[in-house]
């Protein structure tokens, strides 16, 4: 879509924030919106353009990991009187907004895919093409639909570079009147730059830029640097017994037995017991497996552990692990343990061509209402 007049894009993005504000007055929860700004070299705004977004049940388990403490109250610890201990709770910082995650229309070749029917379908009525509806539950193995292979410098993890908040009044009225109402940071905004030389395809060439369709904001263990590692962000956030420094060095899932319920057992042999974690999701794989490889067939690879003692060797997930003809799992496998937690999805309904001519700002605004 190309908008000529400066003036009627202003007006259309002025009247989305006021929808916007007015969806988030009527949702119960979490509303915001995903802002894309295009500057040219002089730092010029040449386009921008703003998404409403629900903000999906991806964002549930992330703000429910982050609502606990790390303790609780034990009435009988220490001498006796009562005493804060540990929980053994995975509340670290993976389960914060950190990362902004991009997708693209692109091929296995890497050529660009004009209206891609992963992302758009034609509306018969109107004869454009509309952006798919996402489904409220995680996407494609809780990642995105065509994520672009990281690669840096030239395809770099997007880091979240800048937190801002903004103030809503609780309850609505007027502060110098009404002395119940008070100013709230209850609308915050994560912000990243794509660089001129950023997401410049497979290739090098100035063809070979991406033309971005999705963007996503997500949690994850922290990387400083993840090299050319060619991998997707969900095969990246997927963690070995090893602790990789660049997210590469480690494909050898942790080994474990399946027993055909719901309890799976980490094997003797492997000494890092408490690598996974209550809340935690794993992906369970061939014994032998790479993170991009699947040797055993599943409708859904993904598992959540509903309890594993500290130093201890069982696993109880949430379902017992089947494969794709719904036959239960049994004897050697292996597991990867994800960070990646994706706090809100969107396609958008303007794709975003990327050229060396311009740079790109992405802004997720949430309204926490």
């Amino acid at each position: 879509m190309k908008i000529s007049n400066q003036d009627t894009l202003e007006t259309a993005n002025k009247a989305k924030d006021n929808d916007i504000l007015s969806n988030a007055m009527k949702y119960k929860g979490c509303y915001g919106a995903v802002e894309i700004i295009v500057k040219d070299r002089n730092g010029n705004v040449v386009h921008k353009y703003k998404d409403p977004n629900i903000v999906k049940v991806f964002a549930k388990e992330m703000l429910s990991h982050r609502l606990p403490s790390t303790q609780v109250w034990d009435p009988t610890g220490g001498s006796g009187s009562g005493a804060w201990v540990d929980t053994s709770l995975d509340l670290t910082e993976e389960f914060s907004a950190r990362y902004i995650l991009l997708g693209a229309a692109f091929d296995q070749s890497g050529a660009p895919i004009e209206n891609d029917p992963r992302y758009y379908t034609l509306d018969t009525s109107s004869g454009t093409y509309l952006p798919i509806r996402l489904e409220p539950g995680a996407y494609y193995d809780g990642g995105l639909i065509n994520g672009c292979p990281i690669a840096e410098p030239y395809r770099p993890l997007k880091r979240v570079e800048s937190i801002s908040f903004e103030t809503t009044y609780q309850p609505a009225g007027i502060p110098l009147l009404q002395e119940d109402v008070r100013a709230m940071n209850n609308i915050v905004k994560f912000q990243t730059t794509i660089q001129l030389d950023e997401y410049n395809g497979i290739g090098t060439t100035d063809s070979d830029y991406f033309l971005l369709t999705e963007v996503a904001l997500a949690g994850g263990k922290k990387f400083d640097s993840v090299d050319a590692c060619e991998c997707t962000p969900t095969e990246l956030f997927l963690d070995g017994p090893g602790t990789p420094t660049g997210g590469t060095t480690e494909d050898i899932p942790l080994q474990c037995t399946a027993s055909g319920s719901d309890t799976i057992s980490i094997a003797l042999s492997e000494s890092a017991v408490d690598m996974v974690k209550v809340g935690d999701q794993i992906k369970i794989v061939g014994k032998s497996d790479a993170r991009s490889e699947e040797s055993i067939s599943q409708v859904s690879p993904f598992y959540f552990v509903m309890s594993k003692a500290v130093g201890g060797r069982d696993i109880t997930l949430d379902r017992t692990p089947v494969d794709s003809n719904n036959a239960p799992i049994t004897g050697d496998i292996g597991i990867y343990r994800s960070s990646l937690r994706i706090f809100s999805h969107r396609i958008l309904a303007v794709p975003v061509q990327k050229t060396r001519d311009f740079e790109i700002v992405v802004i997720w605004t949430l309204i926490m209402n």
